[in-house]
């Protein structure tokens, strides 16, 4: 698996004040941003071509990115009416075959990253230590396999909060992107990408690994931020190498010689 998608579209306006004017994807986590250190991990288990789906302060995000060379940008127009499901779909075009994707507000242990990439076929990370709050993404799974995904699960079906790392081989990412292209013809721009995940069903299975006592957080609120900069970052800063920090110098010598994406449609 060589590609990742990540969705980071939305304005993050629960942060409040906290967010500083940033999108959440660059909020500042140990030197670094979220999305730094999202790409970075990727690198880490082998991601080599990231798109990331930007909405809210776009440009600033794609001068940030502009040192990564292998990362693209898709733009999602409407963010601030739309959904995870509609940014999801705007990458459609530039996904070719298996590929990872991610909620651009996850900081979490690499760990998690490579449990679900060690899965064949269709996986999704789950915390079964978490989903008793009405904000959780929650799974139901029968054998290890997903069952429902939905915030509205009722408690007794609930097995844990879904992280928010999914992954799709080639005919799970067209079966995927075809339910999504259904639900957009049909006006539901505003849904969650698990929204499609659970109108699919048993028809797509999905392994769930629980990545339960490994560190991760979906940064929402205030108090998610927090828990990123002093708990998740701590425990995970070692094994997330900058690779900005790791360039070696050039040494000083004569002035080098230099030598001699697809548009998606805007309308739903």
């Amino acid at each position: 698996m060589k590609q990742a998608v990540i969705l980071a579209a939305g304005t993050g306006s629960r942060l409040g004040r906290m967010a500083e004017g940033r999108p959440k994807c660059l909020q500042p986590i140990g030197g670094r941003t979220l999305l730094d250190l999202q790409l970075d991990i990727l690198a880490g288990v082998g991601i080599e071509e990231v798109c990331v789906v930007v909405g809210y302060q776009h440009e600033l995000i794609r001068r940030h990115l502009a040192k990564r060379p292998r990362c693209t940008t898709v733009e999602n127009p409407i963010y601030a009416e739309t959904n995870s499901l509609y940014s999801l779909w705007q990458a459609r075009h530039w996904i070719r075959g298996s590929f990872l994707c991610l909620n651009g507000d996850v900081i979490a242990h690499p760990d998690i990253f490579h449990r679900v990439l060690a899965v064949e076929g269709n996986a999704l990370a789950f915390d079964s230590a978490s989903g008793d709050e009405d904000e959780h993404m929650k799974v139901a799974t029968d054998g290890g396999v997903l069952q429902a995904i939905s915030k509205g699960l009722p408690a007794a079906r609930v097995r844990g909060e879904n992280v928010g790392l999914l992954q799709f081989d080639t005919p799970g990412a067209f079966r995927l992107l075809g339910q999504v292209s259904e639900m957009i013809a049909a006006g539901e721009v505003n849904s969650w990408v698990p929204a499609a995940l659970d109108r699919l069903g048993s028809s797509l299975p999905v392994r769930c690994v629980d990545i339960q006592g490994l560190p991760w957080v979906e940064v929402d609120f205030p108090q998610d931020l927090e828990l990123a900069r002093n708990r998740i970052w701590p425990a995970i800063a070692a094994l997330v190498p900058d690779p900005v920090a790791a360039r070696p110098a050039r040494a000083m010598g004569p002035p080098l010689q230099a030598p001699a994406f697809l548009q998606v449609p805007h309308a739903i």
